[in-house]
C-alpha cells in the first residue's frame, strides 16, 4: 500500500471509529436520561409512600370505627325494610310526607353493599331539608347521589324532592 492509501485508510478508520463513538455516546445519553427519569419517578413514589405511611394511624382508626359502626349486610329485603323504617321514622319526626318509595337493585363495591331506594318527598322547605340533613349523619352510612327539588304545583309553600338514597353496609362475605 502506498503512503497516500495508508493515510486514506487511517482517515477512513478514524471516521468509522468516530462514528461508532458518536453513536455509542448517543445511546449512552439516552440510557442515562431513562435511568434519571426512572430515578425521579421512584423518588416521587417513595415520597408518596412516606406521606401515606405518616397518615397510617388516622386511617387505621377510621377502619376500626367503620368495622364497629357500619351495619353488616344480611338480606336485601331485611335491609330495605330497615332503611324504609328509618326513613319513615325521621319523616314523621319532621312532618314530611313520602308518597313514593321505590326499592331499586342493590349496588356492590369492594367489601360493601348498598341497598337503594328512590323516594318522592313532599313538604315545606325547612322540614324537608332538616329531614334530609338528619338522614345523612355519618353514622347512618347514607348517600344521596341524585336529588331533584321542584316547587309543588298545587301548594307553592311546599316542595317536591325526588332522590335516590343508598345505605352502605359491610358485605357479609368479608
Amino acid at each position: 500500500m502506498t503512503r497516500s492509501e495508508q493515510r486514506l485508510a487511517f482517515v477512513l478508520g478514524l471516521v468509522v471509529v468516530g462514528g461508532l463513538v458518536v453513536l455509542s455516546l448517543n445511546k449512552l445519553k439516552a440510557w442515562k436520561a431513562a435511568v434519571d427519569q426512572r430515578a425521579q419517578e421512584l423518588a416521587v413514589e417513595v415520597e408518596e409512600a412516606q406521606e401515606l405511611l405518616s397518615h397510617r394511624d388516622f386511617w387505621q382508626q377510621r377502619a376500626k370505627w367503620l368495622e364497629e359502626k357500619q351495619p353488616e349486610y344480611t338480606k336485601a329485603s331485611e335491609a330495605i325494610s330497615k332503611l324504609l323504617n328509618e326513613v319513615d321514622e325521621l319523616a314523621a319526626k319532621h312532618g314530611v310526607s313520602i308518597p313514593i318509595k321505590q326499592p331499586n337493585e342493590e349496588e356492590q363495591r369492594q367489601g360493601m353493599v348498598a341497598v337503594v331506594v328512590t323516594l318522592k318527598v313532599t313538604g315545606e322547605m325547612k322540614p324537608v331539608m332538616s329531614w334530609l340533613h338528619e338522614m345523612q349523619r355519618p353514622d347512618q352510612f347514607l348517600a344521596v347521589p341524585a336529588l331533584n327539588i321542584i316547587p309543588d304545583k298545587e301548594d307553592p309553600s311546599k316542595i317536591e324532592m325526588n332522590l335516590r338514597l343508598e345505605k352502605w353496609m359491610r358485605s357479609g362475605k368479608s
